[in-house]
């Protein structure tokens, strides 16, 4: 299993310097983002641990010790409404990273979730919201729209 994930990092970051693929912070993310939504802690959590890891396995950038951190603070918990409350600070950090970085070979929306006065990315403009799952699945909207990156 190991020597899969270290495959799959390595070769990730080489599609990357190639400018043919997402970042795989960025693909963790949205894999804990869709766990999230799904309000599925099992998934969330495997997903944290899979975040940790590229996050781990990455070169440097600018956000790269804070988000450690708040990802670090994810995996603390297997509650999922303490993970969805840090799930916050995460997505802030991997909004500035992903769009300084050009993380994504694909558009990128930076959804906002009224309730929670809070924010995450996608890379659907429909609204599927982590914070609430299929209690308000549809409830916030588009703030911004990340052009995909450039060869």
């Amino acid at each position: 299993m190991k020597r899969i994930l270290l495959f799959s990092l390595f070769f990730g970051f080489a599609l990357i310097a190639h400018g043919q693929t997402t970042s795989p912070i960025l693909a963790n993310y949205l894999k804990l983002k869709d766990a999230l939504v799904a309000s599925d802690v099992t998934k969330s959590t495997q997903a944290v641990a899979e975040l940790e890891k590229s996050i781990d396995a990455s070169p440097e950038f600018a956000q790269k010790n804070d988000l450690k951190k708040q990802v670090a603070a994810m995996a603390k918990t297997t509650d999922l409404e303490k993970q969805r409350a840090a799930f916050a600070a995460v997505s802030t950090t991997v909004y500035q990273a992903a769009k300084s970085q050009k993380w994504s070979n694909q558009e990128l929306f930076y959804q906002y979730c009224p309730m929670k006065k809070t924010y995450w990315l996608s890379t659907e403009s429909a609204i599927k919201n982590p914070y609430y799952g299929s209690k308000m699945l549809a409830c916030g909207s588009v703030k911004e729209t990340i052009p995909a990156k450039t060869k």
